[in-house]
């Protein structure tokens, strides 16, 4: 019958519970490594809700300016027209661009 709850047809699903930090957090966040990289430079200190916001808004900026220049870069590549891939080398060369000096260089060799 259609009202018996062990016909398989009726099976009902039992709700998944779901991670803690990943429900509390937004999937497209950094804020999740903050904590980790910080503890590798120095021990013992955190970051303020307000920080991790100001910090997270500067990386997905620099990430999307990095990007920005790399599609410029594949496209005004003389070699090949249509180049519609960006690699790693337009990729360096992006970071080369906007990240002046001795933190350019580190960011490459990472």
């Amino acid at each position: 019958s259609a009202a018996d709850p062990k016909s398989p047809k009726q099976k009902q699903k039992q709700p998944r519970r779901q991670c803690r930090r990943r429900c509390r957090r937004c999937p497209n966040s950094f804020a999740t490594y903050f904590p980790r990289v910080l503890k590798q430079v120095h021990e013992g200190l955190s970051l303020s809700k307000k920080a991790v916001s100001v910090m997270d808004s500067f990386l997905k900026d620099i990430f999307e300016h990095i990007a920005d220049e790399a599609a410029h870069l594949a496209r005004s590549t003389k070699g090949s027209n249509n180049h519609s891939t960006i690699s790693s080398r337009e990729i360096q060369t992006a970071v080369r661009l906007l990240l002046p000096g001795e933190i350019g260089k580190h960011a490459v060799s990472e």
